[in-house]
């Protein structure tokens, strides 16, 4: 199978029998043990998985595609959520990647490999009966390449903005951690952390496979953190299963062995990748959790060698407060059909996304 710019693509039903992507993936989810890793995942309700082998431009890269049920994301139900709107989906969705993947992206490098990607997943939504292919996690370029990919071959598609990740760098000492702070908010945040700290709040690193044991009673910390948010957004497979991914670390806040509050990430090339948080809200020192603990990760993240620190998606004004970048990521779905209905709901969704993001983007646009 070729595409219209002569890509060689070259489909998988094992992951293991695909080939090594020719670059180094910029991010953990990005990575061959996180799509393997997705293959096993229950909470998410994969339906079918393929893998898509292109080569373009002398680079090879694999795009993995997941099956998912109308309102079998998680992830995705929670910005429906966010947004005050009833499931969108009429029918099975094929995601390029994962909703709950903070970046995708896979397939868009070039306009040979972006072409090739929109050629590939549009022909297995056909196959499969999807009623759109959905590539979530985009920085601004990866989308401008799929959507100019997709108008060359007349697929009906969609670029919009849907979520904002939130970044910034760590400096070489902890004191610069309190520096990249707002002098607004940087005193209380210390105070906070300090007043954790005389309490006996200790912070604990599990890695690797010693997530395992600590799995079960963290997801039940993160769901009850993401229920206050709305939506339950985890299961225990979610952190047994991406414990494979390389440097997979659980930070826990412990007060006298007791597991007190936890974020749960990756130490990958140079970042910490924050991507669950949960708090013992029962806990005396529950209020106090997450600014101690937060900046404890960071402590964490510069004594082990990390310059940047990304936390993650939502909760804009905390992040804000911590002096972390927000960066506008993005969505594009190519549409079964034109489904006009769908397009309106679609374009709302972030629309509402929007109105409640921009008070803390500055100059970015949404």
């Amino acid at each position: 199978m070729t595409s219209p710019l002569t890509a060689d693509i070259h489909w998988h039903t094992r992951l293991q029998d695909a080939p090594a992507d020719s670059r180094t993936p910029g991010h953990p989810s990005r990575t061959r043990q996180w799509a393997t890793a997705w293959q096993a995942v229950t909470t998410e309700k994969v339906l079918h998985h393929r893998h898509a082998t292109i080569t373009a431009d002398v680079h090879t890269e694999t795009v993995s595609f997941y099956l998912v049920p109308p309102n079998g994301s998680p992830y995705w139900a929670s910005q429906e959520a966010d947004a005050g709107m009833e499931p969108i989906w009429p029918g099975p969705v094929l995601y390029a990647g994962s909703p709950h993947a903070q970046y995708n992206g896979a397939g868009t490098t070039g306009a040979a490999m972006a072409a090739a990607t929109v050629h590939a997943g549009t022909a297995l939504a056909k196959e499969l009966d999807a009623c759109a292919v959905v590539h979530p996690g985009l920085r601004p370029h990866q989308a401008t390449a799929l959507t100019r990919a997709a108008n060359g071959q007349l697929v009906h598609t969609l670029d919009l903005a849907t979520d904002v990740a939130h970044t910034r760098h760590l400096g070489r000492t902890f004191d610069d951690w309190w520096a990249g702070m707002p002098n607004s908010t940087r005193r209380e945040a210390r105070r906070i952390w300090r007043r954790g700290t005389e309490e006996g709040l200790i912070l604990e690193a599990a890695t690797g496979q010693a997530i395992h044991p600590l799995a079960t009673q963290f997801a039940a910390l993160a769901n009850t953190t993401a229920d206050r948010h709305g939506t339950r957004l985890y299961g225990a497979d979610h952190f047994h299963v991406l414990a494979d991914v390389p440097g997979a670390v659980l930070l826990q806040a412990r007060q006298n062995d007791e597991l007190v509050g936890g974020l749960y990430g990756w130490l990958y090339r140079g970042t910490l990748s924050l991507w669950a948080s949960g708090i013992d809200y029962r806990h005396p020192c529950a209020r106090r959790t997450y600014t101690w603990l937060l900046s404890e990760a960071a402590r964490w993240a510069i004594t082990s060698g990390a310059d940047r620190i990304d936390a993650g998606r939502a909760n804009y004004r905390a992040k804000a407060g911590f002096g972390f970048h927000p960066d506008v990521l993005r969505t594009v779905a190519h549409l079964a059909d034109d489904m006009p209905q769908l397009q309106a709901q679609l374009v709302e969704l972030s629309h509402r996304l929007g109105e409640q993001a921009k008070p803390y983007l500055g100059t970015q646009r949404w």
